[in-house]
Order: C-alpha cells, then sequence, then structure tokens
C-alpha cells in the first residue's frame, strides 16, 4: 500500500512528519481522533511522499493486535501463554533496544520491543554487547509492535 492509499482509506487522519524519530528511521504519525495510532517508518533523512510504499510501521497502541490478543499493554507472561517460551533479548550496538520473541512467534516480520536496555529481562552479569534471557520482571510488558515488509509479499512465512 503506498502513503497515498492509506491517506484516501483513513479520510480522517492525520498524518504528521517526526524527524528524527528513532536511529536509523523518521516517521509519520498516523493519528484519530488526536491520539496517534500507529507510525510509517523510513530510512532517516529520505523523504516519503504519497506514492511511497509503506515497509514498516510501529505502534504503542493497545488497540493492535494479533488475532490471538497480544500487542502492546500485554504481559509477556500472557503472550507466553499463546506463543510459547519467551526469549528477551537488547544489544547495546543496535540502540539498546529491547525485543522479546517466542518459541511459537506468530509471524517473522513481526517484531515485539519492551522497551530501552534491560527493562524487561533479567540479564546475567556478563559484559558483552548483545545479551538474551529467558528470565524476565513478573510486571513486564510489550511496549510496541513493528511490522517491517521489505518484499512484494508481506504474508507471514509457513
Amino acid at each position: 500500500m503506498t502513503l497515498g492509499d492509506l491517506k484516501a482509506a483513513l479520510p480522517d487522519a492525520t498524518f504528521e512528519v517526526q524527524s528524527p524519530f528513532i536511529v536509523d528511521f523518521d516517521a509519520i504519525a498516523v493519528s484519530q481522533d488526536g491520539e496517534v495510532q500507529f507510525y510509517i517508518l523510513y530510512l532517516a533523512g529520505d523523504t516519503f511522499d504519497d506514492t511511497g510504499v509503506i515497509q514498516g510501521m510501529l505502534t504503542e497502541s493497545p488497540t493492535y493486535q494479533t488475532a490471538e490478543g497480544i500487542g502492546p499493554g500485554s504481559s509477556i507472561a500472557d503472550a507466553e501463554a499463546v506463543y510459547g517460551n519467551a526469549i528477551v533479548a537488547y544489544n547495546t550496538e543496535n540502540e539498546s533496544r529491547e525485543y522479546v520473541r517466542f518459541e511459537q512467534h506468530p509471524a517473522n516480520n513481526l517484531a515485539f520491543g519492551t522497551g530501552s536496555g534491560p527493562e524487561a529481562g533479567i540479564y546475567p552479569d556478563v559484559d558483552a554487547p548483545y545479551r538474551e534471557t529467558e528470565e524476565y520482571r513478573p510486571d513486564a510488558t510489550i511496549q510496541s509492535a513493528m511490522i517491517i515488509c521489505l518484499t512484494d509479499d508481506c504474508t507471514a512465512p509457513e
């Protein structure tokens, strides 16, 4: 879908450029009734007009969930009950963004963010840029969901 197609499908939404957004990405915030619903991501420093094909989206809104009801605001424990064993990881060389993935993750092009640095995970004391753990705080939640599609066919792989 192009940005123009999305604007036509959401005529009451507002579209506002957020630059910078996060390292490596600028974004267009898509809002309805004054609340940001999601962000359209594109490479930092590029321009993105109505002919641009949307390849990345990020949301922090609990309105957007998987078919199983998991999304921003869901506890990692609830997601683990649905998708199996959780692995929480972060990398200091990737802005220390922390993500959680599951044994039966719902789609290869979907990432669940938990925050910045070791916010959800309980990590062993090691001096390494990449860390991962199966242990997490009992109150840890998914803060964002990001979908990236870099091909013409963005369906979830079998």
